[in-house]
């Protein structure tokens, strides 16, 4: 099975992502006296539902939308992070937060240039992703 995850190049992005979270996780509870040191576990759980929230709405809207325009680009991909992001800032964010995190209120919200420029980052570590794995830049499989 790891064998042919391997092969697909959205499988290294969601890696990177797991590594970033992994980091971060460990950045906030090594903060002297702070919510996040007194309170790891409740951290984790956070960080744990925030990044499987990311894989898989991305991942089914991906899939859903490969299947709805019978196509294999990574703009369906982009826009599947972008639904995602959307959603992360306005419903599932706060939502994982009054779940997971009942100390203090985290701040989420949907601002439209940062929003742009994660899609933007998104779509060159992509491209990038595709390009080292030596396939079709724009091609999302």
């Amino acid at each position: 099975m790891i064998k042919k995850l391997i092969t697909y190049p959205i499988a290294y992005l969601m890696a990177i992502v797991v590594l970033y979270s992994v980091y971060d996780y460990f950045e906030h509870i090594g903060r002297s006296g702070s919510t996040f040191e007194e309170h790891p576990w409740y951290w984790l759980l956070f960080s744990i539902s925030a990044v499987l929230s990311f894989v898989v709405v991305v991942l089914l809207l991906k899939k859903v939308f490969q299947k709805i325009f019978n196509q294999k680009k990574i703009v369906i991909e982009v826009t599947a992070f972008g639904i995602w992001l959307a959603l992360y800032m306005t419903i599932l964010g706060p939502l994982i937060d009054k779940l997971f995190w009942p100390f203090d209120d985290l701040y989420f919200s949907f601002r439209i240039a940062p929003f742009f420029i994660f899609l933007i980052g998104f779509f060159i570590i992509r491209i990038v992703i595709n390009l080292i794995m030596r396939r079709n830049a724009l091609y999302s499989k």
